[in-house]
């Protein structure tokens, strides 16, 4: 969604970005947050990586960029 919206996507169709958007607020859970995606990034054949706060970040911050480039333009 980032990537479209930085694309220009809103000016072309905004449609799907509409519609990501609510993809992404009908994930939030009821107490917030948005659910962990399976863990990605494995290192050195055995170890894993999780970025727990990567869940919350990009759907907040893509919303937040819809909101400003789509929604207010």
């Amino acid at each position: 969604m980032l990537a479209l919206i930085y694309a220009g996507q809103a000016l072309r169709d905004p449609k799907p970005l509409h519609r990501a958007a609510i993809v992404l607020v009908n994930s939030q859970m009821e107490n917030g947050d948005f659910p962990q995606q399976e863990i990605m990034g494995v290192f050195n054949r055995n170890c894993m990586i999780s970025y727990s706060a990567y869940r919350n970040i990009f759907p907040i911050w893509a919303l937040g960029e819809y909101r400003r480039h789509v929604l207010q333009s």
